[in-house]
């Protein structure tokens, strides 16, 4: 799919193969909606200083993912939109895509989403596809999973935008058709078959996960595999933002790890509970070409449409076309 939106104001630089990442956990307040906005946009400033291209910020990070039945709020969902406009209009003029967590109520439903942001632009909502209700976690409470296929919403002044799961963001630039990103949220990754695998397979060479992954013993070890292994298999670059201690207010402690991996190799991570940002640069040329070399299922992206111009997201890009695709 794709949908037509203004050019972004970014300059151009020569594309080298490299794409900066990085994956934040900012201290938040749990149902402080504006407070939070404001500790997301020092994140995303701070980021663009470092040189990073692509930020992934944790799950639900505007109200934070301990908000429980407030969750059902009016008045909080309400505040997370409004905060978005808010991001929105205060990064417009910064060259970085962007994540921002927060419910998203469609109807009669309620998606944990990750809003999915660029130059003033809401380039879509990625909602999550496997809603955990084990042991410490009760999500079919407040959430229903991402519908079977995308919906066009309005959404935070803006749309319509799609919602769903699946979602590849691509940047159909000369020169900088290798960046392609996909969204999965924390358990999209845990199930067997997580959603980044049609992803990959239709062209995603980088992953972001906002997650709000708690701690206990032996799982930090545990989900550093998956992600090591879930990038190696698709010879993808994958970056985590794992939710910071500020969610640890109920009876599940929250550490911030933040890490990000390529191709299976480790390239940066923060310690438990530090809450700092991991930043990497990753090799897109490297990928693709392991992607070409290889003998398994091989990508297949649905044409770039250069008349439908969305804002591309890395400054590197020197023309101004952009895609959304959907797996689906």
């Amino acid at each position: 799919m794709s949908r037509s939106t203004r050019q972004c104001c970014v300059s151009a630089n020569k594309n080298d193969g490299f794409l900066r990442v990085a994956a934040a956990s900012p201290q938040i307040r749990v149902a402080d909606v504006e407070g939070n906005a404001e500790v997301a946009l020092a994140a995303v400033r701070a980021a663009v200083e470092r040189g990073v291209r692509a930020l992934v910020l944790p799950e639900l990070n505007l109200c934070g993912y301990t908000a429980a039945d407030l969750f059902h709020n009016r008045t909080l969902l309400h505040a997370c939109e409004a905060a978005l406009v808010h991001i929105l209009d205060e990064t417009r003029e910064l060259p970085i895509v962007f994540t921002i967590g927060l419910p998203v109520a469609v109807a009669e439903n309620i998606y944990n989403c990750a809003a999915v942001c660029c130059a003033g632009e809401l380039l879509g909502l990625t909602a999550k596809k496997y809603l955990p209700n084990y042991g410490e976690f009760y999500e079919r409470r407040w959430f229903a999973p991402a519908p079977a296929d995308p919906v066009w919403v309005e959404f935070a002044g803006q749309g319509p935008v799609p919602l769903g799961s699946g979602l590849v963001y691509r940047c159909c630039d000369e020169g900088a058709e290798d960046m392609a990103l996909g969204v999965e949220i924390c358990e999209d990754l845990w199930v067997p078959a997580p959603p980044s695998t049609e992803m990959a397979l239709a062209g995603a060479t980088v992953i972001l996960n906002p997650s709000a992954s708690d701690e206990i013993i032996g799982k930090a070890d545990y989900r550093r595999s998956l992600i090591s292994n879930q990038s190696a298999r698709l010879y993808c670059a994958y970056a985590y933002a794992d939710a910071s201690e500020g969610e640890s207010t109920t009876d599940m402690v929250f550490a911030g790890e933040n890490l990000v991996y390529e191709n299976g190799s480790k390239l940066a991570a923060t310690k438990l509970l530090t809450c700092d940002m991991a930043v990497a640069d990753v090799d897109l040329d490297r990928l693709v070409g392991e992607r070409r070399r290889s003998t398994r299922p091989k990508p297949t992206k649905p044409p770039c449409r250069p008349s439908e111009e969305l804002p591309p997201p890395w400054p590197h890009a020197s023309a101004r076309a952009s895609s959304i695709s959907t797996t689906g």
